[in-house]
């Protein structure tokens, strides 16, 4: 069995770490042991894993791959299928598929920078690629335990050098491009720091590089693509098709603006109180101000009014004042077994601004849990943009 690296980065460093595994089958199971496989995706690959731990599962399968029981497109055809919390979304046509390096290698090895696939599943006209990117990582191996009692500590380097690999996944269907992926945060060694300072971890600034590799698949790809309108999606179809509709419940949990000299962020701690019976956050605010209106106004306070002054306040808010990002959710209301079903909750950035930072293109963060990530988001859009 593949020697098992108990990682104390693991739970902050939510990605790839090389850490100069020995050969191509510890390089396996590190690989999928990593948060870049979810424990659903590993048990989904191997028979009776049901009650067996990530390590084991991860062990196993690169057993399996080694021996050739499973192949590496039904492992990279499950990891690139995977909800991700990331998205973004371009509509168009390629004139091809291109042709990269085999993805199968990345199973084995850390590879290079750059463009893998393409990944196909049977009877599925969608085809997906990997786009791989490197970057050092840091750690203070005297805090962390690695160095060796027989070393010499006055020669040895305090700081170990190891190398993420971060991956953002390509879909390719009918008349549109998709990535995905999901962030991490990470340490930079500026030169004169102390080693101490290594600790510190930082956002990965993914809004530097997702632009960049959809200009390399439109050119490789031959490709026509744009970005849909996602603030006419959402805050105009998507907005009266469903706020009205009592079938369905849509939650306002977040606004960024800036508009007239006044910058707005405000999000909802709890769009409903469960306990109490009670609506909190974003509404609840709208909702008060409605009701301090009609009554400074000497105007009785019917639920109908209520209701008109509380939408017209949010809609000033969120689509009035100089909109930079959005978060709602909408559900399904409960069934007949008093379950909801969670349709898509995301925070979208509209792309109002052209400073490097998450503002500086459109996309969404997509919530995994009861929402689906990545992929029930992208389904959904694509179902409204076609309805």
């Amino acid at each position: 069995m593949a020697e098992l690296q108990k990682n104390t980065d693991k739970d902050n460093i939510l990605a790839f770490i090389d850490k100069g595994f020995s050969d191509s089958k510890v390089f396996c199971t590190q690989f999928l042991y990593s948060s870049e496989f979810t424990l659903n995706t590993l048990k989904g690959l191997v028979e009776g894993g049901k009650n067996r731990s990530k390590y084991h599962l991860s062990a196993s399968l690169a057993e399996a791959l080694q021996v050739q029981i499973i192949s590496p497109d039904d492992i990279l055809l499950a990891f690139v299928q995977q909800p991700r919390k990331w998205l973004s979304v371009k509509l168009g046509n390629s004139m091809r598929h291109p042709i990269f390096k085999p993805a199968s290698n990345l199973l084995v090895e850390f590879g290079d920078e750059g463009w893998y696939g393409p990944i196909e599943g049977k009877n599925d006209i969608r085809k997906w690629y990997i786009r791989t990117f490197k970057l050092p990582y840091y750690q203070n191996t005297f805090q962390a335990g690695n160095i060796s009692p027989d070393i010499n500590l006055g020669t040895a380097s305090p700081v170990a050098t190891y190398q993420i690999r971060w991956t953002v996944v390509a879909e390719f269907g009918d008349k549109y491009v998709a990535l995905s992926w999901n962030g991490f945060r990470y340490n930079d060694l500026k030169p004169g720091l102390v080693d101490l300072q290594i600790e510190s971890l930082m956002q990965f600034p993914y809004w530097d590089h997702i632009p960049a590799f959809f200009d390399e698949l439109m050119i490789q790809s031959q490709g026509n693509w744009q970005h849909p309108n996602l603030n006419n999606l959402i805050l105009q179809n998507l907005w009266d098709k469903y706020i009205v509709n009592e079938k369905y419940i849509w939650r306002h949990l977040r606004i960024r603006t800036d508009n007239r000299g006044v910058a707005l962020n405000a999000h909802s701690t709890g769009a409903f109180d469960q306990e109490e019976r009670e609506m909190r956050g974003l509404q609840a605010l709208s909702r008060h101000l409605a009701q301090t209106a009609l009554n400074a106004l000497n105007l009785e306070e019917t639920s109908k009014l209520v209701n008109t002054l509380e939408n017209a306040l949010l809609r000033t808010l969120i689509h009035d004042w100089g909109l930079k990002s959005y978060e709602f959710s909408l559900d399904k209301k409960s069934d007949e077994n008093g379950k909801q079903k969670g349709i898509i909750r995301s925070h979208c950035y509209f792309s109002n601004g052209k400073l490097k930072h998450q503002d500086s293109f459109q996309h969404l963060s997509c919530f995994v849990e009861n929402y689906g990530g990545s992929v029930q988001a992208l389904k959904f859009i694509l179902s409204e943009l076609q309805a």
